[in-house]
């Protein structure tokens, strides 16, 4: 007979998908277990602690869960509750576009992530930062940090230690000749990235990048994601973001 294990969970919800009228299967990536999916209820009171908007995309939730191995159906939370309250995020229509964009991101990028507890707190740490920030010029730039951190914490972090004449994409490294292939960074380009990657959030407001340059850097960090994580699609939130930092 299966035992059934009562878990505590926290976890960042990165997807919500409907399922019937009343309910939603929930991606997460959670504290202890990594990438999950669950089938949570929705009530359509008022009252109801199970709402659609505990589930939107980077709350950060709490709830417990029966796991049964091999169960054979999505394990439902029980108590869900945020265990973290956005001030801003949800509200602000730059910062709730970023989040839409960031969750799409984490989607494709965490596909097959385990646990990993170094990233769940730097997914939560910062999250909360993008809450609270208020400089406009370091909001614009923190989804270009973020996701330049994020390739450190699960595997892909380019090596920067030597800057030569181009950047291969594909390597992931400096190289002395243009590389067989259009993955690369010529040097004009190739020689920023170690001063980009060295931008965190406390410097982000020091960075003033027109329009078209931060477009193209996050044009160069989605194609080297694309090339290192393996079944990475085209983002649909994209170009909605493009569009954002296009008025």
């Amino acid at each position: 007979m299966q035992s059934v294990m009562q878990e505590n969970i926290r976890g960042i919800v990165l997807r919500t998908v409907k399922y019937g009228d009343t309910s939603l299967i929930i991606d997460l990536f959670t504290e202890n277990r990594g990438r999950q999916s669950f089938m949570a209820s929705v009530a359509r009171s008022k009252r109801a602690t199970r709402s659609v908007s505990l589930w939107q995309p980077l709350s950060l939730v709490a709830f417990t869960a029966d796991i049964r191995p091999n169960m054979g159906k999505l394990p439902k939370p029980a108590d869900a509750h945020a265990y973290y309250n956005y001030v801003d995020l949800p509200f602000s229509p730059v910062k709730s576009t970023l989040a839409l964009f960031l969750a799409e991101f984490l989607c494709a990028a965490l596909r097959e992530e385990k646990e990993n507890a170094p990233l769940y707190r730097y997914l939560e740490s910062s999250f909360q930062w993008l809450d609270m920030v208020e400089n406009p010029v370091a909001m614009a730039n923190f989804h270009l940090a973020f996701l330049m951190h994020l390739s450190r914490f699960i595997g892909i972090y380019p090596n920067l230690d030597t800057i030569d004449k181009y950047f291969d994409l594909v390597s992931g490294c400096y190289c002395d000749r243009q590389p067989l292939h259009a993955h690369f960074l010529r040097y004009e380009e190739a020689k920023l990235l170690p001063t980009l990657f060295r931008m965190n959030y406390p410097t982000l407001h020091i960075f003033r990048f027109s329009r078209q340059v931060r477009h193209r850097i996050l044009h160069v960090l989605n194609e080297y994601y694309r090339l290192h994580v393996p079944g990475f699609p085209e983002l649909k939130s994209l170009e909605v973001l493009h569009e954002l930092y296009s008025t």
